[in-house]
């Protein structure tokens, strides 16, 4: 393991030397609070994260109703897709050879 550039020895060595100076007491109730700011930064990270998702999620959809470039817009009464290039496997447009599935091609 190395994290932030400490090995695991180091970090035994710094787990020794912090529990000389301060005891086994103080040491136990320095890690709960180190525990509680560690939960309280993770969870900070993850609004931000979540906020900041929320609005990059809005954006495309603010863009479409207001009808700027880029933006899809679709009528609302068209439900038909939109037809695949030509010679498109997917969607079976204008290949040339329309073999119906299941028979086998000759």
């Amino acid at each position: 393991m190395n994290l932030f550039g400490v090995g695991n020895m180091e970090l035994i060595v710094v787990l020794l030397v912090a529990l000389l100076v301060l005891g086994p007491a103080r040491m136990v109730d320095v890690a709960r609070s180190a525990g509680k700011y560690w939960n309280e930064a993770q969870r900070t990270i993850r609004s931000v994260a979540d906020a900041a998702t929320a609005q990059l999620d809005a954006e495309p959809a603010s863009q479409a109703s207001r009808g700027e470039p880029g933006a899809s817009q679709e009528e609302p009464g068209s439900s038909e897709p939109e037809p695949g290039p030509d010679g498109s496997v997917a969607r079976g447009g204008g290949g040339g050879d329309e073999t119906p599935p299941g028979e086998p091609r000759g």
